[in-house]
């Protein structure tokens, strides 16, 4: 399904198109990337040339690789979902381990593609045939020296540390270019599974929100509001949705207690700060759709395709969702909380009509 209708606002007014394109505003003129600091890159690069790593850097993969290493040392649940995601292309006769100290190991662990995952590169094998790394940090680079001295490898990321890309794309690129997939048609939509082992999902319409959220520009506040709207727009002819609190840490907690306070609690059950992601996962596997801003939850229903309404702020959808996601984004410019509620609800109300088992017209 492609990606469904956009919308923008800025300032708290739908202008529905890109705000470049309108005729009377002032063109935005694009942010740069900002890659790291020159003094960084050139220390970094020195490293690399002093230890011989530089000469080591890969262009395409050795014709008898068979075994490869992915060190992985970023911790955000959506970065590593899309920065993996193209895990797929390589060729499958290639098995891959991947090592991630510090991000969500366990929405990996029985992928059908990853041969073994670990915390550590100890755990590792001591030899591969190639090693990819997903930016060129000094930890990396020291890493990759005191582990795999003389093992070719390349780095997804390289040297740039902004956001204001398409990590999606970027990681097609980079493998594409080193990997040469005999039949590959761009790149490959998210994917992550998630064994459910408690019991299957129910008759009810179940809605998963992501409440709170550690990144300030990307957490929304009217989600009492929102359930409210969404219950009263709601089509009388079926049964009311049940409403999933999803979240961590003291936003979330605040979040909810709003919710509590000021909303029908009847079809709403709250699971902040599950013991694991996996057990969000799971819950947002189990439910009908999902509502939520830009962030770790959202990536986890779109990877495990389920239809839902994500709000973004300042980091535009297409750089975060590929195109092929069912997700329908709603995108502000500086505010997320600049968008309008009731457009909010109207999306999810609208949206979730054409999922309903039965035709309402």
């Amino acid at each position: 399904m492609a990606l469904a209708k956009r919308k923008e606002f800025k300032k708290g007014l739908p202008v529905g198109q890109r705000l470049s394109r309108i005729v009377g505003f002032r063109l935005r003129r694009e942010k740069k990337s900002t890659p790291s600091s020159a003094l960084a890159v050139v220390k970094r690069t020195a490293l690399m040339l002093l230890s011989g790593q530089q000469l080591l850097i890969a262009n395409d993969a050795p014709q008898k690789v068979r075994k490869l290493l992915w060190y992985y040392d970023w911790a955000t649940i959506g970065d590593s979902i899309m920065d993996l995601s193209q895990r797929f292309l390589i060729d499958p006769r290639i098995s891959i381990d991947l090592c991630m100290p510090h991000g969500p190991l366990e929405l990996f662990t029985g992928d059908d593609r990853f041969r073994r995952v670990v915390r550590s590169l100890n755990d590792c094998d001591a030899r591969y045939d190639m090693v990819i790394v997903q930016s060129l940090s000094t930890k990396s680079i020291l890493k990759k020296l005191q582990y795999h001295p003389f093992t070719p490898w390349f780095s997804i990321m390289g040297h740039r540390r902004d956001e204001h890309f398409s990590r999606i794309h970027l990681a097609y690129e980079q493998i594409a270019r080193v990997f040469q997939p005999k039949h590959e048609s761009g790149p490959i939509e998210p994917t992550l599974r998630v064994p459910c082992q408690s019991a299957g999902r129910s008759n009810e319409f179940t809605i998963s929100i992501a409440v709170g959220g550690g990144d300030k520009r990307r957490r929304f506040e009217d989600w009492a509001t929102l359930i409210r709207l969404i219950a009263s727009n709601w089509p009388k002819q079926v049964p009311s949705p049940r409403f999933v609190l999803l979240g961590t840490g003291e936003s979330a907690f605040e979040a909810v207690k709003a919710i509590r306070d000021a909303a029908d609690c009847q079809h709403i059950d709250s699971y902040v700060d599950l013991p694991n992601i996996t057990a969000a996962a799971e819950l947002i596997e189990r439910s009908c759709f999902f509502v939520g801003a830009d962030g770790g939850l959202m990536h986890i229903a779109a990877a495990l395709g389920k239809p839902g309404v994500a709000m973004f702020c300042q980091i535009k959808p297409e750089w975060r969702l590929h195109a092929e996601s069912k997700m329908r984004t709603i995108f502000a410019e500086q505010d997320i909380n600049s968008i309008p509620t009731e457009t909010i609800a109207n999306e999810v109300t609208d949206y979730c009509r054409k999922l309903l088992p039965f035709s309402l017209e």
